[in-house]
């Protein structure tokens, strides 16, 4: 994502209140564009449904599964999503380009089969009495489909075709918004095909733009899984970071009290689903800023200080371009802060407001501002462990991801306990002592860097 400074920096070097707010909200469409567009198009279709002949409860069935669907991709994807982001970083050093579309291909193969293998037995086992065969051969196609779609989506970030991602989300949530109100008289297999339809749409449309930047002399091939190329932490810490995320929600889909079953292994928590979907559209603000100071300042001055340690310069230099990218790191991760914790504060005092705007009850307010709060935090989170990938602190990385996803399933579980009133706090202290503890570490790490990178 870092491709992404080209475009931000002309706005910036401006040094004008318009070419700041530009840069911020190109950064914004940019970062949470995907996010916005997926989930307004969610929206629109429940709203929109009823007037299509739509089938009692078709919808909530079908949002759960989508729900369930992007939770459990995100995670069995995360065992390729870092490590081949690495992988392919790595070729982009060497600047062997050819080696990208074949190992994409290669990648898809492997992803494909393993995410087959999962789904089926749920989808053939899984739904108590048989049938909902439809429902099942279409749950099988949108979970590929999406595992799929992370995998590539890391080589149109990489190409900086982040307005192609964009313009591409559209493309696709326009067909699945079309193609599931068409086929709404048919229930919640009606909305999954539509589903369906869109997001292998926009599958193809990334394959597409990424065969036309990337040349390729042979069709397939397997060098990610390459034992001299693998990093084992990389692939674990992609899927621990995605358990982290979805740990307090798995938690609540699966406890009786807080959940009930739609249809086949696909549960609903009606307490938790509905506010900490929308608090997520909050991250805005930081992903923005995350973009702005991360992938833009940060990146900057990481190149420069880099590209010095392997071409040589003097140590009196390097140590001045250390301090500049330390500054850049921390000043970045408290812009972050300080524009989160602003946009947080903002919605505490406007969530009555915001909530009618979804047409959402008020008794769900209490559970929306801490979810709010949450998700802040995760955003903060996002940014230090960014700068750890950059410092190459694979390891470091993994056991914070670890932590976090342990932290968010045992508090969760003591929410439980607890009782309504601490519902959502698992995920808020998990998150709050996971930035911590990853502050430290980072901190450390910068105050030693030289040392760290001619002695590691």
């Amino acid at each position: 994502m870092a491709g992404i400074g080209f475009s931000l920096r002309k706005h910036l070097r401006k040094e004008t209140y318009f070419g700041f707010f530009t840069a911020y909200l190109l950064a914004g469409v940019i970062g949470s564009g995907p996010w916005v567009v997926s989930i307004c198009s969610m929206l629109l279709i429940g709203t929109l449904s009823p007037a299509f002949g739509a089938k009692g409860e078709g919808m909530s069935h079908f949002l759960a599964t989508v729900t369930q669907l992007m939770a459990a991709s995100l995670v069995l994807s995360g065992l390729l999503q870092l490590m081949f982001t690495r992988f392919i970083a790595d070729r982009t050093f060497e600047e062997d380009e050819e080696a990208v579309v074949p190992n994409l291909f290669g990648a898809l193969l492997v992803t494909t089969l393993g995410s087959a293998l999962v789904a089926t037995p749920v989808a053939a086992f899984g739904f108590a009495g048989g049938g909902y065969h439809a429902y099942r051969v279409l749950l099988v196609c949108a979970f590929v489909t999406l595992c799929n779609m992370w995998v590539v989506t890391v080589i149109l970030s990489g190409m900086k075709g982040y307005w192609s991602i964009v313009l591409v989300f559209l493309l696709g949530y326009g067909i699945t918004l079309g193609a599931a109100l068409a086929l709404a008289p048919y229930g919640a297999p009606g909305y999954l095909a539509g589903f369906c339809m869109g997001h292998g749409a926009m599958l193809f449309a990334m394959l597409v733009l990424i065969t036309r930047a990337y040349p390729a002399s042979k069709l397939i091939a397997f060098q990610f899984l390459d034992r001299k190329r693998v990093f084992p932490e990389l692939a674990l810490a992609g899927v621990f970071f995605n358990l982290g995320i979805w740990a307090d929600k798995f938690v609540f889909w699966a406890y009786p009290l807080t959940s009930e079953t739609l249809v086949g292994p696909i549960r609903y928590s009606v307490i938790y689903d509905v506010p900490i979907f929308v608090a997520y559209l909050t991250v805005i603000p930081g992903m923005a800023a995350f973009l702005v100071r991360i992938e833009t300042d940060f990146a900057e001055k990481f190149a420069i200080f880099f590209d010095a340690v392997r071409k040589g310069t003097s140590f009196q230099r390097l140590t001045v371009m250390r301090s500049d990218l330390v500054d850049a790191a921390r000043e970045g991760i408290y812009d972050v802060f300080r524009i989160q914790g602003l946009a947080v504060a903002t919605l505490l005092v406007l969530t009555p407001r915001v909530l009618r705007l979804f047409r959402i009850p008020s008794y769900y307010s209490h559970l929306f501002q801490i979810d709010v709060v949450a998700a802040g935090f995760q955003v903060v989170l996002l940014s230090m462990f960014t700068i750890l990938f950059y410092l190459d602190y694979r390891k470091l990385v993994l056991y914070l991801c670890v932590l976090f996803f342990v932290a968010n399933t045992g508090l969760s579980l003591l929410t439980l306990a607890l009782g309504p009133r601490f519902y959502g706090l698992g995920f808020v202290v998990a998150g709050a002592l996971t930035s911590l503890l990853a502050m430290g570490a980072l901190s450390r790490k910068l105050e030693r860097l030289e040392y760290e990178t001619f002695m590691r």
